[in-house]
């Protein structure tokens, strides 16, 4: 598409994303203004960002991430806000999509839209097992709604009516297994630190046979199967985050029931 769609700010945020953050921001070249909310960058984000036309921010990792697309919302100056992560770029028909949207009706008549996602994940796009379509959130006006949710964040919305887009934003998350790893790895934490929290007891059998519904769920029910030797390994990898999400609510449960008070000491010492 050409030119720019008025009043539509382009919110992104980010931490270390140097690799991608160019490749996000050239998808959107339409955007009245990019913002990148940062939160403790130490590599070239930032620089680039800044070098590429954003207005960079800073705003500090509190470990929730809809309390931080709250305060990165806060940040916007234009009346319609779209949220992007650094590793998502917008198609090009998508693009032209969204200048359709804002020409005429609907735009008018809502107060956002929801997007599907496509991943690609191990260098080959996944169309089965629960990924595709994944609807987002992540266009609406400015103060029509409110971010919820410290992992797996939603926008809950206050207007009555909202779009679905056809085309998808991009999603290039997942490069390798490592890095699959890695993030669920993080997620699983974040994920028993809220069940802690909400007094969520350990279960025996949810750790027995939840991640083997989940691996048969992601595998059969959703046909990830049909996705190749991928859609088997990402199954596997997903079963394996549900069984490391609750061996890790056990260890908080078990440290919290067995921690001792330091201040006593043991008996039978010599000085």
């Amino acid at each position: 598409m050409n030119g720019t769609i008025p009043d539509l700010s382009v919110v992104v945020l980010t931490k270390n994303e140097e690799a991608v953050i160019g490749r996000c921001m050239a998808s959107v070249p339409f955007a009245s203004e990019i913002v990148v909310v940062d939160s403790g960058s130490s590599d070239r984000t930032c620089a680039i960002a800044a070098e590429l036309g954003a207005r960079v921010v800073h705003e500090p990792w509190t470990g929730h991430f809809g309390d931080q697309r709250n305060r990165a919302d806060g940040h916007a100056r234009c009346g319609w806000i779209l949220q992007l992560d650094a590793d998502e770029t917008v198609s090009a028909e998508l693009a032209e999509e969204l200048a359709a949207f804002f020409a005429l009706p609907p735009a008018a008549e809502c107060a956002g839209a929801r997007f599907p996602r496509k991943e690609l994940i191990f260098g080959r796009w996944i169309e089965h097992g629960g990924w595709y379509p994944q609807y987002k959130f992540r266009l609406y006006r400015k103060g029509a709604g409110r971010w919820t949710g410290r992992v797996h964040e939603d926008f809950q919305l206050h207007g009555a009516t909202a779009h679905t887009f056809v085309h998808p934003i991009l999603h290039d998350s997942y490069r390798d297994i490592q890095t699959f790893i890695e993030k669920f790895n993080r997620y699983s934490t974040l994920d028993a630190e809220t069940a802690f929290a909400a007094g969520k007891r350990f279960s025996i059998w949810k750790l027995l046979f939840q991640p083997l519904e989940r691996f048969v769920g992601r595998y059969v029910v959703h046909k990830g199967y049909r996705d190749g030797f991928h859609g088997f390994v990402i199954a596997l990898l997903i079963g394996m985050n549900y069984l490391m999400r609750y061996l890790k609510l056990w260890e908080m449960h078990y440290r919290a029931e067995n921690v001792r008070d330091d201040s006593r000491g043991t008996s039978g010492g010599t000085a």
